[in-house]
């Protein structure tokens, strides 16, 4: 199920391998004069792509491939850096049979990424969140709660009274949203189409949540309207945070396996040029399509998407999209983990055209 989630400007990085490891090389001799700069190689084709598209084990595997290394001599360098870690547990890592979430493993995976000669987080940022435990979130393997995904302690608030497991009870087949800037580089409007399908009982209805930073929020919360094949329930405004939530019921209750197609606009109001949308994936889904539709008088420098784990992940840059003419920048994601996928764009120096006279 897919939530929008818009947040303050941040800076996206253009490659993770911005960064690298710091530290000691290992079976380099000692050199007189300044100490050379510390570079790896550019990593290979089949490597940069399992990195930039996962999952983890393959990303793991191919690296270790490309280096040259068995999994003893990786063991014996981490013990070097002081880590710990078995050859089965590096092998069940690389099988895709486990997979690292104690801080322990975690602090492994970082050390890994410098015995590779790989770009720090580039293997974490893989990961994402822990497998969900327990009982919880209706059993949806891989799922992220809403605090996770929002990183905002009052999204709990603003759902009080809200079921949880209200998104849960669907499987997001198709969604296609399509982001309106203006000439005036402002965010007009959000169109979202989604397809679910029913996954048991009790599917009448998916919760919209969004987040909206300190720009461009008022009172009364965003505009929801242009509603097909569902109506608007009860909504919860948070103006202090941004947050809001709201009830979108389906014309008919689905029965399991049946399927709806609904669709819905929202906006907030604001007047500041717009750089980015972000929207929260929180269950494993399908055929996601993110369009952004600029004014052709006035288009950006730039679009890039980029895909997080959870809010507070760094993020891995998928690709760079091309802007024609015509001003609309398609990404088209056949399937999703959940995460953050964002659209980013950058705005040149050219002058905003004059706005046609009212009425």
């Amino acid at each position: 199920m897919c939530l929008e989630h818009r947040v303050a400007r941040r800076y996206i990085p253009r490659s993770r391998h911005d960064r690298h490891p710091s530290g000691p090389l290992e079976g380099r001799c000692a050199l007189t004069g300044p100490t050379p700069r510390q570079t790896w190689p550019t990593p290979g084709a089949e490597l940069a792509q399992a990195l930039r598209t996962g999952p983890f084990d393959l990303a793991l595997r191919t690296a270790i491939r490309d280096s040259g290394l068995s999994l003893d001599t990786v063991q014996r360098r981490l013990a070097r850096r002081g880590v710990q870690v078995s050859v089965s547990s590096l092998s069940y890592w690389q099988r895709g049979r486990s997979r690292p979430e104690r801080p322990e493993s975690l602090t492994a995976v970082r050390a890994l990424e410098a015995v590779l000669g790989l770009g720090a987080d580039s293997l974490i940022v893989l990961l994402g969140p822990r497998r969900p435990r327990g009982r919880w979130l209706d059993h949806v393997p891989g799922a992220l709660d809403y605090l996770t995904t929002f990183g905002d302690p009052a999204v709990e608030g603003v759902l009080a009274g809200f079921d949880p497991r209200t998104n849960a009870r669907v499987e997001n087949l198709h969604t296609r949203v399509d982001i309106h800037i203006g000439v005036g580089r402002e965010e007009r409007r959000i169109d979202v189409l989604q397809i679910v399908r029913a996954l048991g009982t009790g599917a009448d209805r998916l919760l919209l949540m969004t987040h909206e930073g300190p720009e461009g929020t008022d009172r009364n919360g965003p505009a929801v309207f242009d509603l097909v094949g569902c109506r608007l329930g009860r909504r919860r405004y948070d103006p202090e945070h941004g947050l809001a939530a709201a009830e979108l019921l389906f014309d008919l209750p689905l029965q399991p396996g049946r399927c709806a197609v609904v669709e819905y606009s929202y906006s907030y109001p604001q007047s500041e040029p717009s750089t980015q949308y972000e929207r929260m994936v929180r269950f494993p889904g399908k055929d996601l399509v993110l369009r952004a539709r600029f004014d052709s008088r006035m288009l950006p420098v730039g679009c890039r998407l980029a895909w997080r784990p959870s809010h507070d992940a760094p993020p891995q840059e998928l690709e760079e999209l091309r802007i024609p003419p015509t001003g609309h920048a398609c990404a088209v994601l056949p399937a999703t983990d959940p995460g953050v996928y964002g659209l980013y764009w950058e705005w040149g120096d050219d002058r905003l055209p004059d706005r046609p006279p009212a009425g």
